[in-house]
């Protein structure tokens, strides 16, 4: 039995005291798992195949457990590399592509300002927060959530950011950014943009060539959609050679495992399985959408993502209506734009007919 000292007895810990203010002032990200129909995360609605879970296995068990994996990353940058058609130290690779945005921010401001579309991915806004710096919002368009160019050129111009982040699609929103745009923003701004192309095999529109043009352009990118890789936590940023070297400097040693290493190179010898996904989510995609598009009191935006963004007149409960019938989606609440907003994943076919059933039911 282990026995306290007094001083331990009589310690009584003041967080306000003891972690920093933005720490105490940040969100902490937290899901609930809820029973049901799982359409709230913008995962795949497949596992890997098992034969391909079989290969990654019997590579693991070849391989020394015991040793960091220093040339494993090495071996799957190349891979990488000839895939994408650039060098390999043009790719930094992390356990997930939340770990990049961080890293970006590390490398570049801490204190500083950054830059970002309203309504985005929440955590760029998080994760600069936590950093203390300053976050730029730009609202995209009311109606059609388009971004305004000019109106991001010159608060660029205004607030002089240290980091750009624009998402393409667009989330949680689900639309395309025009590439002539872009090409404004990037070619305007004053300090690194970063394009988040997490899903980009949903839409098939990409900039990443524009990284051998512009040394200030970084493309991220994620295999926990199209590959069906959520769970193992891998993603990578594709940008010149020096951005990578400074970013990589705010990565922690060895932070992806010899396990997620050794199945994406193995799916990548196996890419197939990951187009017949898309390829299957595409077509439901179209078909859920025209779905919602036949139901009274919902408006139903475009999407390039495996994701469509709907809004209905009181989402807080439409979502527990929904969870009541074993249907979860995710209800998406920024306190500006979006007040009455659902957004639901697209699933299999059995699983999007649920959807579909059920809220035409509670509507």
């Amino acid at each position: 039995m282990v026995s306290l000292s007094n001083h331990e007895k009589n310690f009584n810990m003041d967080s306000s005291k003891i972690f920093r203010k933005e720490v105490l002032d940040a969100p902490a990200y937290h899901l609930d798992e809820i029973p049901g129909t799982k359409l709230n995360q913008n995962e795949s609605p497949w596992d890997i195949p098992v034969d391909l879970k079989a290969n990654v296995i019997e590579t693991l068990l070849k391989t020394p457990w015991n040793r960091y994996p220093l040339g494993d990353l090495v071996i799957l940058k190349k891979k990488l590399a000839k895939m994408l058609g650039v060098w390999p130290d043009n790719i930094a690779i992390s356990n997930g592509s939340n770990v990049l945005i961080q890293a970006s921010l590390l490398a570049t401001s801490i204190g500083k300002t950054i830059q970002i579309p309203d309504p985005t991915f929440s955590v760029y806004e998080i994760q600069a927060k936590l950093l203390a710096n300053k976050v730029v919002r730009v609202p995209l368009n009311s109606e059609n959530f388009s971004l305004d160019i000019g109106l991001f050129i010159n608060e660029m111009k205004k607030h002089k950011p240290k980091l750009v982040f624009i998402p393409n699609p667009m989330a949680p929103t689900a639309n395309l950014t025009d590439l002539e745009g872009l090409r404004q923003i990037i070619e305007s701004a004053p300090c690194p943009v970063i394009i988040d192309e997490a899903y980009y095999p949903f839409s098939g529109v990409t900039v990443l060539e524009w990284t051998k043009n512009y040394d200030h352009l970084g493309v991220l990118r994620t295999f926990s959609k199209a590959y069906a890789l959520g769970g193992l936590r891998l993603g990578y940023l594709v940008a010149e050679s020096e951005m990578i070297r400074q970013i990589e400097k705010c990565l922690l040693p060895f932070c992806v495992s010899k396990i997620t290493i050794a199945t994406a190179l193995t799916i990548l010898d196996h890419p197939d399985y990951m187009h017949q996904y898309v390829t299957t989510l595409c077509q439901e995609r179209t078909r859920v959408w025209d779905n919602l598009q036949k139901l009274d009191g919902i408006k139903t935006y475009p999407t390039a993502t495996n994701f469509i963004l709907f809004e209905v007149s009181d989402a807080q409960q439409t979502f527990k209506n929904l969870s009541a019938k074993g249907v979860i989606v995710r209800v998406v609440n920024d306190g500006r734009r979006l007040t009455q907003a659902l957004r639901v994943t697209i699933g299999s076919p059995d699983e999007n007919d649920r959807f579909l059933k059920a809220l035409s039911e509670v509507i």
